[in-house]
């Protein structure tokens, strides 16, 4: 009995699977690449602190176009509410409150950020010391009339 490891038959297709082996891990490797890119490009929070500006005028743009799909173009505007009445909420309405919000608090961090960055910048400028407290009578009203 012949041994199947010297089988010319068997021999190459042993060597076909493992080329199609390599293959399939080289093209994995490659996938795992282009998705970790992929994700470092579509990683939306990082993007908004590279961009700030462009994010929040990009934010502004889809609220102004969410809002404005819920009026149609040749439809009346609805009547007055009485002004305690609660007014139904519409989709783009909620979405625009979203959007209005998130773009808000965006500025807000970028807001405190800049803020900070100035706050460090001053301390480290000024050595880090705070100036003398001021005395009682420097911080007592004028009364002098």
């Amino acid at each position: 009995m012949a041994s199947n490891t010297t089988d010319p038959v068997v021999v190459e297709a042993d060597r076909r699977v493992a080329e199609a082996k390599a293959s399939l891990r080289a093209r994995i490797a490659v996938l795992e690449r282009r998705l970790g890119d992929v994700r470092d490009r579509i990683d939306l929070p990082e993007q908004v602190r590279r961009h700030p500006l462009p994010a929040v005028g990009i934010a502004f743009a889809l609220g102004a176009l969410v809002g404005g799909r819920g009026r149609a173009a040749g439809r009346a505007p609805p009547p007055a509410a009485p002004a305690l009445a609660p007014r139904p909420r519409t989709l783009g309405s909620m979405a625009l409150a979203i959007v209005s919000g998130l773009a808000f608090e965006l500025l807000r961090e970028l807001a405190i950020g800049r803020l900070r960055h100035t706050a460090e910048r001053w301390w480290s400028e000024h050595g880090g010391a705070l100036d003398e407290p001021a005395s009682a009578h420097d911080l007592a009203p004028d009364t002098e009339s």
